[in-house]
């Protein structure tokens, strides 16, 4: 997936809900590169409304390609505002003024109004994209300080700066004011947004279900509790609830981050971070723990609005304990190895065996069936050697099935091999398909690499082999430990036959193992 620059800082959000309608008509005419710098009062005034999808779409390439056709006076669309006593609206536009106030500021995710916004939580992929866009900046236009600079020279050698740096002060966008309610300028936006680039199904299912608790806390736990704070309307108690809890979920989820080639076994349990990504990950995550039944999973719009926030934190404490199961050093924690359970033989992500699991251990939870964790531990190591042999298999499953049945059947997998390992019987790729209906024969197909280049995929394969081979297990049930997320020091003699704290008598395990099946 291509690279997306983050510049969702540059704008602030508000809530439509919180404004009166402006009837002036006394608006201004056009939209000058000046009515984005720091102290202009046009620039203090815009907002993005509460429903505006989130800036993150455009490639390092697409903002110096916009920046550019700006500067050189190229025929741009023009800007959709909405005003308000209190606020001028972008209802079309946001990511153009957005890429030029990057550009004025020099901020493109990694700098100071960035910072700010997600109180310093940058990841290192916003990081690298933000640093590759300044690069092309500079490359093929040239930094926004070093031409205002330029204004009234004469560049004889340098025309082209010369000629960017004499018009990027006299050319303007065209404005469209949509006059009305804020219900007109909501209808307004989405109509605009189905031409065009509409919004993909992710971004519209947040939009229209902003004020649902799922929606609340996708956002909340993306952000690790910062940036816009769609939470903003509960009590101060609730939103600092809300933001601990959230950023709890985020370290759990998407720490640390994922780099390619894998040169570590330390991978997140979430996969990537990117925000496409994550958002549809967490959608689907939070259906799965928020459910009080599996047989009848609530979905986001069987919520209703959230008005007190004590949904979306219920929500939150619902999806960490869960959580708290599967990784982690709280006393119940399995501590399951995301890149035996969740990744495939190269190294990626597949966020249907996590759901999947998750669904089972939600299950679990929510049925106080205790006996079930005991007799995972009993038959994990054999488990867990079945997912390793026959990753390239197991990853593929998901494709198979209908998207409706992905997570269920996943959940049914994990179940089987577990049943089916606790009777002693052998666990085979054909008789793991039989029981999840498929028909057909699965072809074990790796491609193979006839030149010499070694690919990102060969170097993240071949790493996984190597690692997972000579990784650390835990002394209690032989699985893999996860020891950069989940680690309990265990007595190998018990305290109460005499053991001592020395490290000769101190063994890693899984905390499960240690404070529940062990005891």
């Amino acid at each position: 997936m291509a690279k997306r620059v983050n510049l969702d800082a540059m704008i602030p959000r508000e809530d439509f809900g919180l404004t009166d309608v402006d009837q002036s008509i006394d608006l201004i005419k056009d939209f000058p590169l000046t009515n984005l710098e720091s102290e202009s009062p046009i620039r203090r005034l815009l907002r993005k409304p509460d429903f505006q999808r989130e800036t993150y779409h455009w490639t390092p390439e697409q903002v110096v390609t916009f920046i550019a056709s700006f500067v050189d006076s190229e025929v741009i669309p023009s800007l959709i505002l909405w005003k308000s006593p209190s606020f001028i609206f972008v209802i079309d536009g946001g990511h153009r003024l957005s890429a030029l106030r990057a550009w004025v500021e020099d901020d493109y995710g990694d700098g100071a109004i960035s910072q700010q916004f997600y109180h310093g939580e940058i990841t290192e992929d916003q990081k690298k994209i933000a640093k590759r866009t300044r690069q092309l900046i500079e490359e093929k236009i040239g930094r926004y300080s070093a031409l205002k600079a330029l204004v009234g020279q004469k560049l004889v050698d340098d025309p082209v700066k010369a000629k960017r740096a004499g018009q990027m002060f006299t050319r303007t966008m065209a404005l469209q004011w949509v006059l009305g309610t804020q219900e007109v300028a909501e209808t307004s936006f989405f109509k605009i947004n189905s031409q065009g680039t509409p919004l993909d199904a992710i971004e519209e299912l947040l939009i229209k279900s902003r004020k649902k608790p799922i929606a609340i806390s996708a956002r909340a736990i993306l952000r690790a509790g910062y940036g816009h704070k769609y939470w903003s309307k509960f009590a101060a108690d609730k939103q600092a609830a809300i933001e601990t809890t959230a950023a709890d979920l985020f370290k759990i989820l998407f720490r640390p981050e994922i780099d390619s080639p894998l040169k570590t076994l330390d991978v997140p349990v979430g996969g990537s971070v990117s925000p496409v990504e994550a958002l549809s990950l967490l959608i689907e995550f939070l259906t799965v723990t928020g459910s009080k039944s599996q047989a009848k999973i609530t979905t986001i719009d069987d919520y209703p609005d959230d008005d007190t926030g004590d949904e979306t934190i219920a929500m939150l404490n619902r999806s960490l304990e869960i959580s708290g199961r599967i990784t982690g050093n709280g006393p119940g924690s399995l501590g399951l190895h995301p890149a035996v359970y969740f990744y495939n033989e190269k190294g990626k992500h597949n966020r249907f065996l996590l759901l999947g699991l998750v669904a089972l251990v939600a299950e679990k939870i929510r049925n106080n069936d205790g006996g079930w964790f005991k007799k995972f531990t009993k038959v994990r190591a054999v488990v867990e050697k079945f997912l390793v042999a026959d990753k390239s298999v197991i990853s593929v499953l998901p494709s198979n099935l209908s998207r409706a049945q992905r997570i269920p059947k996943m959940r049914d997998m994990f179940a089987f091999l577990v049943t089916e390992a606790d009777k002693g019987v052998a666990l085979t790729p054909e008789s793991l398909i039989a029981h999840l209906g498929l028909t057909g024969r699965f072809i074990d197909v790796r491609s193979i690499q006839t030149t010499p280049h070694v690919n990102d995929d060969a170097k993240s394969e071949a790493f996984i082999q190597k690692a997972i081979g000579s990784a650390l297990t835990c002394p209690i049930c032989a699985g893999l430990l996860d020891t950069g997320k989940s680690i309990s020091y265990d007595h190998a003699k018990r305290v109460r036959e005499g053991g001592t704290g020395d490290v000769t008598n101190v063994q890693l395990s899984h905390p499960y193992c240690n404070t529940g099946y062990k005891n």
